[in-house]
């Protein structure tokens, strides 16, 4: 999979989380993101060698930028085409900009 250069957007949405506490409906939205691409088989080069769902279970608030940073690769990814995984990225997405 190619490397997704992050826009401007996606930069301040990433600081924002790194900035502020986030709440349980933010986590709550990493956790699905994660058990999605768990369950898609979905693979980012780029990512730890933890598993998403070890990931999705172990998550803290400092984890949720990381997180933030993956949904916004899943969703200007052309090579993932599963749609609950593109759904949970934009819905998390969303979230933190609601927040």
């Amino acid at each position: 999979m190619k490397k997704v250069p992050l826009d401007e957007n996606a930069k301040s949405l990433i600081k924002k989380c790194e900035d502020n506490e986030v709440d349980t409906s933010t986590m709550g939205a990493c956790q699905v993101l994660l058990e999605e691409m768990d369950r898609g088989n979905v693979v980012l080069k780029d990512e730890p060698g933890e598993s998403y769902i070890q990931m999705a279970q172990n998550i803290k608030k400092e984890d949720v930028p990381q997180v933030l940073r993956i949904a916004f690769i899943v969703r200007d990814s052309g090579d993932i085409t599963d749609t609950d995984v593109k759904n949970a990225a934009a819905r998390l997405i969303r979230a933190i900009e609601m927040f």
